[in-house]
């Protein structure tokens, strides 16, 4: 299993036989609506994205990309959303499109993807990506609640937590917090260093904790790679 980071909250996710992409961001559409520019160039042109899976965690434009979307080759892809984001997806053009809400599971490929609780400013999830022993928590955009806690029954390996402290999520302390209360063998900070006005410094967070690693911007990484820090 192997994953990167390509910047905001987007990953690509991928096995032998399956690709997952998660929360692409790979246009400027932010800039264009709330000037805020990309401070890091897209790794990856929606054109030559070849995926099977593109989950997207809420309807905000750093996790649905219209642009992104559009430039896409959608026919072969499966897009997994929550339901509030099914229109959305549709009027993208979006043919084959899978529904998932927080407590519910859907199959891609050799992933087991459950939705979990998020606390944001519009509906959201956090996602579960499962294989074998591996569990990998994506908690996308949400701010620190008593629920997100519970996910420590859950025996995650790695978690990406959001740490930006803006617009709907949690800050570097909280996000640590809620790392050291899930317990995963691996935290990993994420949603920053896309926009000048939104994003931390990722060691906030990783000094805080006994387990943090910092992924680099586009670099691909074995979980066990993860898992050594290295």
């Amino acid at each position: 299993m192997k994953i990167r980071w390509i910047g905001q909250s987007g990953y690509i996710l991928e096995d032998n036989t399956t690709t997952i992409i998660i929360d692409p961001y790979l246009s400027d559409i932010v800039n264009k609506v709330a000037n805020r520019p990309r401070l890091v160039p897209p790794p990856i042109q929606p054109e030559d994205i070849n995926a099977d899976y593109v989950i997207c965690t809420h309807d905000h434009l750093d996790h649905i990309d219209p642009e992104t979307i559009e430039r896409m080759n959608k026919d072969t892809v499966c897009f997994i959303a929550p339901s509030s984001c099914k229109e959305r997806l549709s009027a993208l053009g979006c043919k084959n499109i899978k529904t998932i809400d927080a407590g519910e599971q859907i199959s891609a490929g050799k992933f087991q993807i459950t939705a979990v609780f998020a606390y944001h400013s519009v509906d959201a999830i956090g996602i579960i990506a499962e294989q074998d022993s591996i569990k990998l928590y994506f908690s996308g955009d949400t701010l620190y609640h008593e629920k997100l806690e519970e996910l420590k029954e859950s025996g995650i390996t790695v978690m990406f937590v959001c740490i930006n402290g803006k617009l709907g999520n949690m800050n570097a302390d909280e996000a640590a917090k809620l790392t050291k209360i899930i317990n995963p063998l691996v935290g990993v900070p994420t949603h920053y260093g896309m926009f000048a006005s939104n994003t931390e410094d990722p060691e906030k967070y990783t000094s805080k904790i006994d387990n943090g690693f910092i992924m680099k911007f586009n670099k691909e990484y074995t979980i066990s790679e993860l898992l050594r820090g290295e």
